[in-house]
């Protein structure tokens, strides 16, 4: 059976309904959905069964059998979409992880830096890029000791201000 990107819809309408949500649910439980259907009034049970048949769900046999594999389908229509660069460790604009490669490292180093202290000329106090890397981080110090370390902000021998290199 072919999927389109929209296969899902169908399936989700199914679930909506619920005598077909009753029949699929009995079915996935590897139970016998016959008495649930000859509950139904056989208009509604024939719309039932269409419905999950449409949806792939079932086959069009006389007593329905569950069709799992179109779970496998409907998700194999659509290709999740991976991050890539930067986006694989920022998140909504704050550091998710830590990268471990070195190349990586350097990229999120340097977004930090962009955001934290964009302006060259500009000398920050302590609690200011604290601040502000706080915004970015879930461990402000550690990420501002990192960028101290690869080079990219330079710290006042007290310790007491800071500077974005040129580097």
């Amino acid at each position: 059976m072919t999927t389109d990107v929209n296969a899902w819809r169908g399936v989700i309408a199914a679930l909506a309904n619920p005598d077909a949500r009753r029949v699929l649910g009995l079915l996935l439980a590897e139970r016998d959905a016959a008495p649930a259907l000859e509950s139904l009034a056989p208009k509604r049970r024939s719309r039932v069964l269409q419905q999950l048949f449409e949806a792939g769900l079932i086959t069009r046999d006389d007593a329905p059998v569950l069709r799992a594999e179109r779970f496998a389908e409907i998700l194999a229509a659509v290709p999740v979409e991976r991050p890539t660069g930067l986006h694989r460790f920022i998140v909504d604009g704050r550091l998710d992880h830590y990268p471990s490669r070195a190349a990586d490292r350097e990229l999120v180093l340097r977004y930090l830096l962009d955001r934290a202290a964009p302006d060259i000329d500009e000398v920050i106090d302590e609690r200011t890029v604290t601040e502000r890397l706080a915004d970015l981080s879930d461990d402000p110090v550690t990420m501002r000791r990192y960028l101290v370390d690869a080079g990219l902000l330079d710290r006042a021998a007290d310790g007491s201000t800071y500077r974005r290199t040129d580097r």
